[in-house]
């Protein structure tokens, strides 16, 4: 069951990633400056190894968002950004998970694409379970997630996460 629920690499998937500690990891008790990030190409290379659509999801504002991604140099691997400020609630509230999969399922074809979810939050996670989603856990307590039973699979790193994906 675990292998087939992961064997994605054959169909078309939809990747939607939380930003501020999931695809990139900063301190809260610190600013973010964006001169100093640089290109992340092994993120990049990743990224270009999805089967599907790349979305941003996050609490935070598009043009954080935005700016991130840039300056990662990872812009062009997504299609979308949903953030406090494209959609009317946040995270975890479950409106806020279904206009995601509202926009989603406009975007999909025919058939119903399955939804990778990779966030930092557990409460995120769970709505996102709740919604029929694949949940990954990105966290420095990772080995815990196990207990959550909304988890699918959880990892220390979103390039540990997408290292295991890749060899499904």
């Amino acid at each position: 069951m675990f292998r087939d629920k992961f064997k994605i690499n054959t169909i078309m998937v939809h990747y939607v990633f939380d930003l501020d500690d999931t695809l990139i990891i900063h301190r809260k008790d610190r600013r973010i400056i964006y001169g100093a990030m640089e290109p992340d190409l092994q993120l990049s290379n990743h990224l270009n190894k999805c089967n599907g659509s790349c979305y941003i999801y996050t609490n935070g504002t598009a043009g954080h968002a935005l700016e991130v991604i840039k300056r990662l140099g990872i812009k062009d691997h997504f299609e979308k950004i949903y953030s406090r400020d494209t959609i009317p609630y946040m995270k975890p509230h479950y409106k806020s998970f279904q206009a995601v999969q509202d926009d989603l399922s406009i975007r999909s074809n025919e058939t119903k694409e399955p939804v990778i979810f990779f966030d930092d939050i557990l409460e995120n996670l769970e709505e996102a379970s709740r919604m029929g989603w694949i949940t990954f856990w990105i966290h420095p307590d990772a080995i815990k997630g196990e207990y959550y039973h909304y988890v699918s699979k959880s990892f220390t790193d979103i390039k540990s996460c997408f290292q295991f994906l890749e060899t499904k």
